[in-house]
């Protein structure tokens, strides 16, 4: 277009225009001569006949005499530097002499401009997340957790040299643990899950101090980033395999013989000075599971290399592969007999337990002991696969810290938010994502570990935005058995070792409102000109919950009825069941309330969010508050 346009508009130009009258002036000095033209006639009955040939010369000289002009010009052009270009000029004259002032830009041009403010947008959210993350990422072994790493080492120490302690029946348990723990001036009980073991029950406890002691989780990865609730540093303490038997896993045996290995080790840390004066020493559950507590140890206030951190050490127990049969902790098979609850005979005939309830999240907590370690091996292979994999999991544990009620004051409440969709979930379906999204019949965005974090984040987003994962199942492997998983979960995430759905325990709302922000921040992130990156990672932080939802409701629930002895035996033996499944009486009530409440709404809202409140559920072990509040948006 260019070329044509320039040689158009020097045709029309006065210097160069075609003479009118048969006369043709003599060419100046200094430029190029151009082709001969005829003489003029002295005789005047002859001009007519010279105009008449001139003109048929004219004609066929037009073309090239236009050619010679252009020669001229590009002789008389002014010297450019060297890489100079002038065409930008010309074409915009040319563009402005054909569609004129105030024409609508051309398509190209829309397409330069947006490319440019994309770039600029990009460089400028690059810019602000290296920002982010370098003041909210903590890593390990560096000077600012100088104190935390040195604390760790003395927590090592202290759990390897713990005493062991000789086989005893529940009572004398009870007791040892009450009478060690008053000892060291802090009075503690076995924090048994419900339902506690009965007396006289056939079972024996006992405890030998760990071999193996790993530091797992987001800190030695250099996934770690500070939130309103801090950062946790999870440490693994690998139970012995001579503490247990073949069929502990059956019927809580397990569980009880971990929460009495817990009890041992807080007591154990109660009594070691150094740590004592550093940290406050209690239980807590890992998950809001009361069948999985551990053992939590926050930096006492004005602790010198602590206290500014904001860290809980947790101390998590575990179990190896060869410990249980884990191969038989299938979803679809039962493992808390029904007679076990009833208080009748426990019997455990292998004829009727095709009959029986499955209790897929029962066998799911068991496989999360003893995969801690197989996990973290597998994303410390692909934080050497992909470099900026720790970069990445790090804004996806940021962004979900955002979205979650895990902290926010209500009133003057407290909320317990998602327990269960958290940072790791995040990160390990990034890992999928990037090693297995595209084998094994999966399907998912084609991401590559030569791609920068934000790229990285961004494919997680917008895969949360439209994957559901009760309609398509996701698994790491080809091996798992999806069926069993689909039948007993709502949504199902197959681990690597595919036999532990990720997703355990995640209710069905919590799903479709993370499905929801994700399609907010895919908007977000994909806008052509606004710069979006606070609306992304930190003013979610800021929104309260009643401008979150339409309408926001206050409920109290009495809880007694579900833990106390008495009521429970005048339950169904299948409720009784269902309600030992979500490990916690709060998460039984709300899995209730979230069924009828959406069920009954299904019309009217898109939504129906049921947030419990942090508030303490249980004194002296087992015994329940009687009511509980939820917030219902």
């Amino acid at each position: 277009m260019a070329a044509s346009g320039t040689k158009s508009s020097r045709k029309s130009a006065a210097p160069f225009a075609r003479p009118k009258s048969s006369s043709i002036a003599p060419p100046k000095a200094g430029r190029a001569t151009r082709k001969s033209v005829p003489p003029v006639a002295d005789d005047p009955s002859d001009v007519d006949m010279a105009s008449d040939s001139n003109d048929e010369q004219f004609a066929s000289e037009e073309s090239s005499r236009d050619e010679e002009i252009e020669d001229e010009d590009e002789a008389m052009a002014e010297p450019m530097l060297a890489g100079e270009n002038s065409s930008g000029k010309e074409e915009s004259k040319d563009l402005e002499h054909k569609r004129g002032a105030g024409a609508k830009p051309l398509h190209a041009e829309i397409m330069a401009l947006n490319e440019s403010s994309m770039l600029a947008k990009s460089n400028l959210f690059k810019l602000q997340m290296d920002e982010l993350l370098s003041e909210t990422s903590v890593a390990a072994n560096t000077k600012p957790t100088r104190g935390l790493d040195a604390a760790l080492k003395q927590i090592r120490d202290s759990l390897t040299s713990l005493s062991s302690v000789s086989e005893m029946s529940t009572d004398a348990a009870s007791n040892y643990v009450r009478k060690q723990s008053k000892a060291g001036g802090k009075l503690a009980m076995i924090p048994f899950p419900d339902p506690a073991p009965a007396v006289g029950m056939p079972i024996t406890f006992a405890f030998k101090a760990p071999e193996v002691v790993n530091i797992v989780g987001s800190y030695p990865l250099n996934m770690a980033v500070q939130s309103r609730c801090g950062f946790n540093v999870d440490v693994v303490v690998q139970m012995p395999a001579e503490l247990f038997q073949e069929r502990d896993y059956l019927n809580f045996r397990y569980f009880y013989k971990r929460a009495f290995y817990v009890a041992i080790l807080l007591v154990g840390l109660q009594q070691h000075p150094a740590i004592n004066e550093l940290f406050d020493i209690e239980f807590s559950n890992l998950r809001g599971d009361t069948r999985l507590p551990i053992v939590a140890l926050c930096p006492k206030s004005g602790v010198k290399h602590l206290g500014k951190l904001g860290c809980t050490i947790r101390i998590l127990p575990s179990i190896a592969h060869g410990t249980l049969p884990l191969r038989r902790l299938s979803p679809k098979r039962n493992y808390v007999r029904p007679s076990y609850i009833s208080g009748a005979n426990d019997s455990l005939a292998e004829n009727d337990e095709a009959n029986l309830p499955a209790t897929p999240q029962y066998s799911a907590a068991i496989l999360a002991d003893a995969l801690l370690l197989t996990h973290m091996k597998y994303l410390f292979e692909t934080t050497e696969m992909c470099p900026e994999f720790p970069r990445a999991a790090s804004l996806l544990r940021i962004w979900i810290a955002q979205r979650t009620a895990t902290g926010r004051q209500f009133g003057s409440h407290t909320l317990a938010g998602s327990q269960r969709l958290n940072g790791f979930v995040l990160t390990m379906l990034l890992a999928w994502l990037l090693r297995c999204a595209r084998s094994g019949g999966n399907s998912g965005p084609n991401l590559s570990c030569a791609m920068p974090a934000y790229q990285l984040f961004k494919g997680v987003i917008e895969f949360l935005a439209v994957h559901d994962f009760e309609e398509t199942p996701a698994q790491f492997g080809s091996s798992a058995d999806t069926a069993a998983f689909s039948d007993n979960f709502g949504a199902v995430f197959v681990d690597p070792s595919n036999s532990l759905n990720l997703l355990s325990g995640v209710q069905e709302w919590e799903l479709i409102e993370l499905r929801m922000e994700a399609r907010l921040t895919a908007l977000d992130i994909n806008h052509h000109v606004a710069d979006r990156f606070d609306r992304v990672f930190l003013s979610a932080a800021l929104t309260d919950i009643s401008a979150k939802y339409d309408h926001v409701f206050r409920l109290e629930v009495d809880l007694s009825k579900f833990l106390s002895a008495k009521h429970g035996a005048e339950l169904k033996t299948s409720r009784r069941l269902a309600e030992l499944e979500f490990g916690h009486p709060v998460a039984a009530v709300q899995n209730r309330l979230s069924s009828f409440l959406s069920s009954a709404l299904e019309r009217h809202a898109r939504l129906v969010a049921v947030h419990p409140c942090a508030d303490a559920c249980f004194v002296d072990g087992t015994k329940a508050m009687r009511r509980h509040v939820f917030f219902i948006g």
